[in-house]
């Protein structure tokens, strides 16, 4: 008897992106619940719930709700990326006052990150970073990250002479991310007001300018 030809496959074909379209879908869903209600308080019933599919859909391409977490945390990171546009930021500074006009930028675009997600910060710094070591770490990871550019751009400074020869720049670099925790807080109690934030901003550039201008230099002011 001749082979037979297969039977043609019955539903609907496959569609071209439809895993990556898919998967997408339910890690901005459960972003969005997570931040609504916290990560412990939600169930996967939820974030389908959210993203109108069905509860096995989500198993069909997430283990586990800890496994959606991670890929929430890159999500989270992704959108702060986004948001602070740091290519903006990587010009080379050549003086102080450049440096200082660099950190004003992105300490206004993170004002204006939270104005946009205020729970952000609870679920990446709060919650996320309470569940295990590994997501501890990953955020820690994105801290040094952040100050190893810092730490490279203070060296720069002192080979040049606009930043003082006996700064520490790898310390230096984390005590400039440090600086802005004070507010950071404010901001989670919900208690920053234009002013506070325009007073954190003007402190933080004042105590930068301090540290790192060379003694023999004349201090001309925060950059405005």
């Amino acid at each position: 008897m001749p082979d037979q030809p297969p039977a043609p496959r019955r539903g609907r074909p496959p569609q071209p992106g439809l895993v990556e379209r898919r998967r997408r879908q339910i890690i901005e869903s459960a972003y969005a619940v997570f931040v609504a209600r916290g990560y412990e308080a939600t169930a996967i019933s939820d974030v389908a719930a959210h993203a109108g599919i069905g509860q096995g859909t989500v198993y069909r391409y997430f283990a586990s709700k800890r496994e959606i977490l991670d890929h929430v945390v890159d999500f989270g990171i992704e959108k702060f990326v986004d948001m602070l546009r740091p290519q903006t930021l990587l010009r080379r500074p050549s003086s102080v006052e450049e440096l200082l006009a660099d950190v004003r930028a992105a300490i206004g675009r993170w004002f204006e990150m939270l104005d946009e997600e205020p729970d952000f910060v609870r679920l990446l710094l709060v919650e996320a970073s309470a569940i295990d070591k590994e997501l501890s770490d990953r955020l820690l990871g994105l801290e040094l990250l952040v100050s190893t550019y810092v730490a490279q751009e203070l060296r720069l400074g002192i080979e040049a002479g606009w930043v003082r020869a006996d700064l520490d720049a790898e310390v230096t670099a984390h005590i400039i991310l440090t600086l802005g925790v004070p507010g950071l807080l404010q901001e989670m109690r919900g208690e920053n007001s234009a002013a506070d934030r325009e007073r954190i901003t003007a402190g933080v550039l004042i105590l930068l300018e301090k540290a790192l201008r060379p003694s023999n230099v004349a201090a001309s002011g925060a950059a405005r």
